[in-house]
């Protein structure tokens, strides 16, 4: 049998998935805060392009990372792992999609930022590709995983989501494309363990990176979309948005989180004892 099917993310990886993310994707960043130092107003259009590329191309390091240490080398093992998932896979991404969009939309009062829904789908199909979205290979189709094999589900999140925070540092220091100057760093830690929580409850029921990727996409291309979710979420300024409507669709959604994860352990369990007691 060929061995790279059958590796599975497991706590003894997680080190040299760390070192082969954090080294490739911090790489390309600090490389791109160089050039922004070395030529900082103004440059010409194939200098800006260059960081692009670079900043493009440092999204990558989760999703390389975790095929490396998976040892995902064949063209249909590849494909195995990034597009598998479960029969209801897309049933659970348009509910934690609908409800993310549906509550986002009743906390702004349903404005839209000007242009919005101008740059919504090329916006949304940069972030699945090349952005945001393409991270999740890596975080929740591997490390989320490996944790849960030595720790539990919500220690596990917590991890993933401290982790996934910090991988971010570098952007503090890189405003050529998007200003995190007035971001707060407390206030990221904090809801990317809440988006973590949402992630892993998404992936553990679907088993699917796939899902995890789009859901990222659509919520970083939401962000922008409605007024005040961005100023809400970055630094917890609610002028533009009713904070009760806010607060009540995180706590909805973290809830059905909680649910949905008891629900597919027990299911797991149950599955199990069944498999075990038809073999005695």
């Amino acid at each position: 049998m060929n061995t790279e099917t059958t590796i599975k993310p497991q706590p003894k990886l997680i080190l040299p998935f760390l070192a082969w993310n954090f080294g490739w994707t911090w790489g390309f960043w600090l490389l791109d805060i160089i050039l922004k130092k070395l030529w900082p107003d103004s440059p010409p259009t194939a200098y800006l392009a260059l960081e692009a590329i670079l900043n493009g191309i440092a999204m990558f390091g989760p999703m390389l990372a975790s095929l490396i240490v998976l040892k995902k080398k064949g063209f249909k093992a590849i494909c195995s792992y990034l597009f598998s998932g479960k029969k209801e896979t897309w049933l659970y991404l348009l509910i934690y999609g609908g409800g993310l969009t549906a509550f986002y939309a009743l906390a702004s009062g349903s404005k839209l930022v000007d242009g919005a829904l101008v740059r919504f789908p090329w916006f949304f199909i940069y972030c699945i590709v090349l952005s945001g979205g393409i991270e999740e290979f890596g975080w929740r189709g591997f490390l989320q995983p490996a944790l849960e094999k030595k720790f539990s589900f919500f220690v596990s999140t917590l991890m993933t989501g401290i982790i996934w925070a910090i991988w971010h540092i570098p952007l503090w220091f890189y405003d050529r494309f998007y200003d995190r100057s007035q971001d707060l760093f407390s206030v990221f830690i904090i809801f990317s363990i809440l988006l973590s929580f949402w992630l892993a409850a998404l992936y553990k029921k679907t088993q699917s990176g796939l899902a995890c990727n789009i859901f990222h996409a659509l919520s970083n291309t939401l962000i922008p979309t409605f007024v005040g979710i961005a100023q809400a979420n970055n630094q917890l300024d609610f002028s533009q948005v009713n904070p009760f409507l806010y607060f009540g669709g995180v706590i909805i959604l973290t809830l059905y989180s909680i649910y949905l994860w008891y629900r597919t352990d027990r299911e797991k369990k149950h599955f199990h004892l069944k498999k075990k007691s038809s073999i005695l």
